[in-house]
């Protein structure tokens, strides 16, 4: 199942208001979403690959749009992959001070240091809307033969980060709840 698996999941250490389980459960649905769209585009980069190999090989023509759609599936990719890897713990972790830390301060520092990884995905979704209002507005192109309109592959930035950016949130306040416990 796409469902992210966590370890010592926070309940088990501090029952959770209804309301954060709701946004956990949310948000590990939507994760698992994101995860099979990011395996779909996978699948079709993938494809658009192997045809353009093919063509290039038997025919000796280019599809002219496999480099330009193969980086724009990688991008959605990747923004769609960010918050199933928050979510299943798979993002990189510095665990040599959290071993020093007694219990009660390493709270601390994971919701901290949660807040601030939430302040950091905002501020990458801002920055991945301005540049897809700007490309919006002025209607703005790809270099490439397809001209295609630079705002419909630059919306999954700042849509990945928002959603990343939520992720962080339930889990700076699931891990505050557990540090103002005394976990």
């Amino acid at each position: 199942m796409l469902i992210p698996e966590r370890e010592n999941e926070p309940e088990t250490r501090a029952a959770l208001p209804k309301w954060l389980r709701g946004l956990r459960w949310g948000l590990d649905i939507a994760a698992a979403g994101l995860v099979a769209l990011a395996m779909a585009v996978l699948v079709l980069v993938f494809g658009l690959m192997n045809v353009e190999i093919v063509s290039r090989t038997l025919f000796g023509v280019s599809t002219l749009v496999a480099d330009e759609y193969g980086g724009y599936g990688f991008a959605v990719l990747i923004m769609a992959g960010l918050t199933y890897a928050h979510r299943s713990g798979a993002l990189l972790h510095v665990d040599f001070g959290r071993r020093l830390m007694g219990a009660r301060t390493r709270a601390v520092s994971l919701a901290l240091a949660s807040a601030l990884s939430f302040g950091v995905a905002c501020f990458a979704a801002y920055v991945g809307y301005k540049t897809w209002a700007l490309s919006l507005l002025f209607g703005s192109t790809s270099a490439f033969s397809s001209n295609t309109p630079l705002w419909l592959p630059q919306a999954a930035v700042p849509a990945g980060f928002a959603i990343l950016a939520l992720s962080f949130a339930e889990e700076f306040l699931s891990r505050a709840l557990i540090a103002a416990r005394g976990a």
